[in-house]
């Protein structure tokens, strides 16, 4: 039915025209069947009457015909013709004739068309086949099939006297009243079928509004599904109870699931956006914490000696580089926050100011500093990044490795090209760390000091990522710990002469 029926016509007119049409042939079919059964029977009883009412003729006019009395053979066809109007045509008889031996018409019910004394003149190629048959037959039989009239039943009906024949009657009943009523019939069976198709398409579209109805819900309820936000979803209503209810219950039920997981999901994405304004607050402070540190040691010193003028000379750019770290700290981060990007290629010659930097947060502490970062190296490198980034991963690696060693011990910094990356160095010789602390090092709030905040080396390890580079560190217990940091070098920019000069 798919193939006869457009593809692109909806279930609600397919269903009802399918069954409307099922339930047409199969009343049209079982009606014809019907009909044509019924009027093999009527056929066959029909041939049946004719053949025993044209017995009964020749058995009351054999005397006659023995006689050759033709008075008394048309009396009793005469009789045959009444006896058919008064049985209201049950069995209707066209014609009749008795005949003898040599088929010498000896009466007939049409005597004008047919005179005593003359041969039976027959009607075209089939009458006279079948009067040559009739002539030919050894007993009283009808006509086989090939001889039989569409219209009319023959029965001819030998008149045998010692085994000889002596005549017969041809006696012929007309189908057309039994085709009339066939006609009839099957006009009936098509108007019922008809009807019967009527009804049975109200009913189709009924029921295939009861259930295609969920069926169009349901896609539309996926259509809104697989638009995600952008549409409402809307629980189908239940009908029945059938596959098509259990599958519309089983649509709500993953239309609730989804509601709440969506709630879920925006309650994670709150609880997210808060988490990240945590850590943005926390790396914030710790951010800004570390450049006050070192200019707090600054102000103490000139606290304690005002007077001393190379001592002024020397802290008061370190402030005021400090203050110039805070400032570009908290515009980056505000950046990183609202989802922009400042990075650009950085000439990595910004490095050598952090050496003054690094030995103002030693301060006096037992540490001795080794700065392995050569200025003409440092000038032809460049990274995408920003000069504050890169000031912070050293300062945050740094600061932790001065903090591991109160007592005193050895700091080594270094930088160096290796290939394409620029390779950074912070080694310390401190209580190292073991593979417990190595594997949490770099996750936020972890850390294995009192003090610490724990935000320093996440911060590191995530402005790291973010410039496509890579962190690891080699440690042990008691062994100290080197943090190596790489980091993908860029092609140079040129920069104007008052920024050159700047850097140099």
């Amino acid at each position: 039915m798919n193939r006869i029926l457009p593809r692109h016509w909806s279930l609600m007119t397919k269903l009802p025209l399918t069954i409307t049409l099922m339930v047409f042939a199969s009343a049209l079919t079982i009606g014809l069947v019907v009909i044509a059964r019924d009027g093999a029977r009527q056929t066959a009883r029909l041939e049946t009457q004719t053949l025993a009412l044209a017995r009964a003729v020749a058995a009351a006019g054999q005397d006659a015909l023995l006689n050759r009395d033709t008075w008394a053979l048309y009396r009793t066809l005469d009789q045959l013709i009444e006896r058919q109007q008064a049985a209201s045509g049950d069995t209707p008889v066209v014609d009749a004739a008795f005949l003898d031996s040599e088929g010498i018409v000896m009466a007939h019910t049409d005597a004008a068309a047919h005179p005593i004394g003359l041969p039976l003149i027959a009607q075209g190629p089939l009458a006279s086949r079948q009067i040559s048959y009739a002539l030919g037959a050894a007993q009283a039989k009808l006509y086989p099939a090939e001889l039989r009239d569409p219209d009319m039943v023959h029965a001819v009906v030998p008149l045998r006297v010692d085994e000889t024949d002596v005549g017969y009657l041809v006696l012929r009943s007309s189908m057309q009243p039994m085709q009339a009523q066939l006609r009839k019939d099957s006009w009936l069976v098509l108007a019922f079928s008809i009807g019967l198709a009527l009804v049975t398409s109200t009913l189709g579209i009924l029921i295939s509004r009861r259930m295609v109805s969920p069926l169009r819900d349901l896609a539309n309820g996926l259509a809104a599904v697989s638009q995600g936000g952008r549409a409402e979803v809307r629980e189908v209503p239940l009908i029945d109870r059938d596959e098509i209810g259990l599958l519309a219950e089983r649509f709500n039920r993953m239309v609730s699931e989804l509601e709440r997981n969506k709630r879920l999901e925006q309650d994670l994405a709150n609880a997210e956006k808060l988490a990240g304004l945590g850590r943005f607050a926390a790396g914030l402070a710790h951010e800004v914490n570390n450049p006050l540190g070192g200019m707090k040691n600054c102000v103490n010193m000139l606290r304690h000696r005002p007077d001393d003028a190379d001592l002024v000379r020397k802290y008061l750019p370190m402030i005021d580089t400090g203050l110039d770290r805070i400032s570009a700290t908290i515009q980056a981060l505000l950046g990183e926050l609202r989802g922009e990007s400042n990075a650009h290629p950085c000439r990595m010659g910004c490095l050598v100011d952090l050496e003054a930097l690094i030995r103002a947060e030693i301060a006096e502490r037992p540490i001795a500093l080794t700065w392995n970062v050569e200025p003409q190296v440092l000038m032809g490198v460049s990274i995408s990044c920003t000069c504050p980034h890169v000031h912070q991963i050293i300062m945050n690696l740094s600061r932790n490795a001065i903090a591991v060693m109160p007592e005193g011990g050895s700091l080594n910094v270094s930088a160096r090209r290796r290939g394409g990356e620029l390779v950074l160095e912070v080694a310390d010789s401190g209580p190292g760390l073991d593979a417990a602390a190595q594997r949490r090092l770099f996750e936020p709030f972890y850390t294995t000091s009192r003090q610490g905040t724990g935000l320093g080396l996440w911060i590191t390890y995530t402005l790291i990522q973010r410039m496509g580079g890579n962190i690891t560190v080699d440690s042990a217990p008691g062994m100290g710990a080197r943090f190596t940091v790489t980091l993908p070098t860029v092609p140079p920019f040129k920069v104007p002469q008052k920024e050159s000069e700047r850097a140099a």
